[in-house]
């Protein structure tokens, strides 16, 4: 079933013929979308931010120019019981809350009529005929946050919350704040949000403060998405109730604090890293969520190609060198290092690691947390790991001087060393290295090869199709050799499945550098990166943009994914 609308004209001008704006209050506003690029908020969420209309204004104006009828829910006698039908984290990200059904019709009212697709696939699972109306955001938002939690309860909770000053001091206001994390609402709340965040694959959920709402991100498949908003009472409940489950100051909101929470969710473990920050509106939360299951996690798994597979397998058991993975945060770096300790872990060898968090226990492997409040650095943990016979070291990452002195001295002395950077691609490591202090006549024999990696999204396999690229296309990817008549790409066309995003899931691309005695020589003869990367490619290295072009033409990801994840040459 499709649940379409015929758009009259453009809100734009509908707003201007009723006189609401003026030609240069849209000019402004259009200007100020475009500042804040593709993917920003809607033009009369813009009109409204800069106080030219209100948001009925431009709620009503939205009927008009989608032919819809505009509801006032305070006026409705909602049924919770429709609840059930739309999932409560479909609900907060769309802003749709059901109110009414009449045999097969159910009546659902809506803030923003370009989400009619994700209605009509709603439709289609429930098999209802969906009459859309429109609503207040803001109403929306409130009845949202009465129905799908304890109703009654969760009224009274933020009526407290509105007649208590949050910013006063003493023995009561921590109290105060202990009681409040405690009630069942607020526990209610968090339990919903990590469980959503597990089941829809986040890796990482943002709790931020502003003056209107407390806005909930997830970082899903490496992109933050928003997932739904609560009013800015429930925000200091929130915090609080994270704070006890992780040990933190209730009291401490002007200093950053890290902590941790073990959740378990369907038999699942899951660790939760917690992060505080104070910001203007008061503390931001970011839970970084790991799923223990991942540390079993082998080499056959990280989407190597067969000759990156090859290259790095001649390496990880080689008794003494360093290998280093690099790439930015969220990479995937350190499941690449837990999936080689994985792969070469036994009884006859002795593996001990330094780490800043250790992010998940491995069997057979020692694992050093850093501490730097009892002066337990990286560089200090390494000195005492070596009078530990270590065959097998492994460094959460190499910081500075002294650690990368200290790792390549155990390489020369008969250790195998695990480490990782922070740098583009593998062959700027070295040049990083270099001018950390380490002499090249050093770092020259102790490395054996470095893997570069990033994480692109995956098309997604429910509503994956094929199509023909442009030529254009295939010019930004380097392929001008190619006839677009011949390549046959994919995509996702979004489902439901989805979240309409055409992409689930992500898949790594890599490059792996062997170390070989001509790279050698230029790393002592301090050669360029160009050269050392002519003589590396005719040794049958390639590169990440190469191995994700490879990923197109199997139908794993996209262009854009590519390009969006690695450097061009075409510069």
């Amino acid at each position: 079933m499709k649940v379409t609308r015929v758009i009259e004209q453009k809100l734009g001008k509908i707003l201007i013929d009723k006189k609401l704006i003026s030609e240069t209050d849209l000019n402004n506003a259009l200007e100020e979308q475009t500042k804040r690029g593709p993917d920003s908020k809607p033009i009369g969420s813009f009109l409204v931010e800069l106080g030219y209309v209100s948001e009925r204004n431009i709620t009503e104006a939205l009927g008009i120019q989608f032919n819809l009828a505009v509801v006032d829910l305070e006026e409705i006698n909602i049924s919770k019981e429709l609840t059930k039908i739309i999932p409560e984290s479909v609900a907060r990200k769309f802003f749709f809350l059901p109110l009414f059904s009449v045999e097969k019709e159910l009546t659902i009212a809506i803030a923003d009529p370009t989400h009619l697709d994700v209605l009509a696939a709603l439709s289609i699972e429930n098999r209802y005929k969906v009459q859309p109306v429109l609503a207040l955001r803001s109403q929306l938002q409130k009845f949202i946050e009465l129905n799908y939690t304890e109703g009654p309860r969760s009224v009274s909770i933020q009526q407290d919350f509105r007649e208590f000053n949050w910013n006063e001091g003493g023995a009561g206001f921590v109290e105060r704040l202990i009681k409040a994390g405690k009630e069942i609402p607020i526990i209610n709340i968090v339990d919903k949000v990590l469980k959503e965040a597990i089941e829809e694959g986040a890796s990482d959920i943002h709790i931020e403060p502003s003056e209107t709402k407390l806005m909930i991100r997830y970082r899903i498949d490496g992109l933050l998405r928003e997932q739904g908003s609560f009013v800015m009472n429930l925000h200091p409940a929130i915090v609080s109730r994270i704070k006890i489950l992780s040990n933190l100051d209730i009291s401490e909101r002007q200093k950053p604090q890290d902590g941790r929470i073990q959740f378990i969710h369907q038999n699942k473990e899951i660790d939760l890293r917690i992060s505080s920050l104070p910001t203007y509106y008061g503390e931001k939360i970011v839970l970084r969520l790991l799923d223990r299951s991942r540390i079993q996690i082998s080499l056959d798994e990280l989407d190597l190609s067969v000759e990156n597979y090859n290259r790095l397998s001649k390496i990880i058991f080689q008794p003494h060198g360093i290998i280093l993975v690099t790439g930015p945060t969220g990479s995937g770096k350190s499941t690449t290092l837990y999936a080689i300790l994985n792969k070469i872990r036994s009884i006859e060898k002795n593996i001990i690691t330094v780490e800043d968090p250790v992010e998940y226990q491995l069997p057979l492997v020692n694992q050093v947390q850093v501490n730097l409040k009892k002066d337990l650095s990286f560089a200090n943990a390494l000195r005492s790991i070596l009078r530990q016979d270590p065959d097998v070291i492994m460094i959460g990452e190499i910081r500075d001087h002294v650690t990368g002195e200290i790792a390549t001295e155990s390489a020369l002395t008969g250790h195998l060393v695990f480490s990782t950077l922070h740098t583009n691609d593998a062959l700027s490591s070295i040049t990083r290295l270099v001018d950390m202090g380490i002499e090249p006549f050093l770092l020259a024999p102790s490395l054996l090869g470095v893997v570069a990696q990033r994480l692109v999204r995956t098309i997604c396999q429910n509503c994956k199709e094929p199509y023909k690229p442009k030529p254009a296309e295939l010019v930004r990817l380097d392929l001008v050799e190619l006839e677009a008549s011949d390549v046959v790409f994919f995509k996702g066309k979004g489902c439901v499945q989805c979240k309409f995003k055409g992409y689930k899931g992500r898949a790594g691309i890599h490059e792996v550098l062997l170390i070989d005695e001509p790279i050698r020589e230029m790393i002592i003869e301090r050669g360029s990166l160009e050269s050392m990367k002519q003589l590396a490619i005719h040794n049958g290295f390639t590169d990440m943009r190469y191995d994700g072009i490879k990923k197109i033409f199997a139908g794993l990801t996209t262009t854009e994914e590519i390009l969006r994840s690695t450097r061009s040459e075409l510069i």
